[in-house]
């Protein structure tokens, strides 16, 4: 269940930063003070250099690797290597959220999934 929610959570949040990455979010989604930033904060949050891993942005790489995890409890994968599927998703993230700290950064979409990917991971490794 807590896995299943976690994926929902990391879903819905990287296609509302795939979102944004092409156009401006509504605030609620971001948080007030991004919000007054170039563009609603999009550009500064999900067009930048660190929102692209090898020229593909983060949010549809977050996107495939829940379809992907998703897939593997459907299909009984073992859950090590579901939990070993998610570890650069939780490495990328405490660099993300780093970042978002020490740039002073508010992202309610990227906490989200940032918190998404920490659960998955702390999840699958408890069942694995």
């Amino acid at each position: 269940m807590i896995v299943g929610f976690a994926l929902a959570v990391g879903a819905l949040s990287s296609a509302a930063a795939l979102y944004g990455h092409y156009r401006v979010l509504p605030s609620w989604l971001t948080g007030p003070r991004i919000c007054r930033l170039e563009h609603g904060g999009c550009a500064v949050l999900f067009r930048s250099p660190r929102a692209k891993l090898l020229g593909v942005p983060n949010a549809l790489l977050g996107l495939m690797l829940y379809a992907a995890i998703a897939a593997g409890r459907i299909l009984g994968w073992p859950a090590a290597l579901l939990a070993a599927m998610t570890a650069p998703a939780v490495a990328m993230s405490a660099f993300l959220g780093y970042s978002l700290l020490a740039n002073r950064r508010e992202c309610r979409i990227c906490w989200a999934g940032h918190l998404a990917n920490a659960v998955l991971f702390v999840a699958l490794l408890r069942q694995a």
